[in-house]
């Protein structure tokens, strides 16, 4: 509607500066529409460059997510730039659990993606939006056709995951896998596991000595968990510390 009325506004103050043949009526009339004329667009720059007649919306919401990876716990980071303020994660949802491309958090400077690892029954992204949008009807009628109605300002996403999730690089991820593929590594650690978990039973059964094969089966599944926890958490921390 303004911009209307800023064109309105024009032909009327030039119509009755020229057309109209009492001068003194044509001219006062003439500058009352000029008044109104400048009046409108400043309210029109106002609108678009200090967003009058608008206010600031926050909407939340709450997604599920999934990992990148079928068969493991894994949140991965994107690098974009040189200062870290356009990363992105990627991941999944329910929805795009089976869709060949996953996820990802929106590339801009004003997204803030955070990262909080706890014991959560579930992973979780909490999305905070702040929108501009016009504070009531008037304003929306007044300034509709400048297209600036839920105009993004900033989000913030904030993942919540356990502590049996991982939160890598897409780089360390990559290494991640190409050293786990490795035959010399799988080799090293088939010899190290049988070693811990071979010490593992011997200190439970010298603990106790009448203990049953099923109390000696679950001493070594125990124990073979615990090593694979222990192998990727020092492979993971090697890995970063080499990023």
């Amino acid at each position: 509607m303004i911009l209307v009325s800023i064109l309105v506004f024009a032909v009327l103050a030039y119509y009755f500066a020229v057309f109209l043949q009492n001068k003194k009526v044509g001219y006062s009339l003439s500058f009352t529409f000029i008044a109104l004329f400048i009046l409108s667009l400043v309210l029109l720059i106002s609108n678009e460059y200090n967003h009058f007649g608008m206010k600031q919306v926050v909407s939340e919401k709450t997604y599920q997510i999934q990992s990148v990876q079928k068969g493991s716990n894994l949140l991965l980071k994107k690098e974009l730039g040189t200062k870290g303020k356009e990363d992105v994660y990627i991941y999944r949802t329910p929805e795009t659990a089976n869709k060949k491309k996953p996820t990802t958090t929106k590339v801009d400077v004003n997204v803030t993606n955070k990262v909080k690892t706890g014991n959560y029954s579930a992973a979780t992204l909490e999305r905070k939006t702040t929108r501009w949008e016009y504070k009531n009807g008037f304003y929306s009628f007044l300034f509709g056709l400048s297209d600036n109605n839920k105009e993004f300002v900033k989000q913030t996403n904030t993942f919540k995951v356990g502590n049996d999730w991982l939160v890598l690089t897409t780089t360390q991820a990559s290494q991640l896998q190409k050293k786990m593929k490795s035959k010399a590594f799988q080799a090293q650690m088939k010899q190290e596991g049988a070693t811990y978990v071979k010490v593992a039973v011997m200190k439970a059964m010298k603990a106790n000595p009448k203990m049953t094969p099923d109390e000696q089966k679950q001493v070594t599944q125990q124990a073979e968990k615990a090593f694979k926890a222990e192998a990727q958490a020092k492979l993971i921390q090697e890995i970063k510390s080499q990023n």
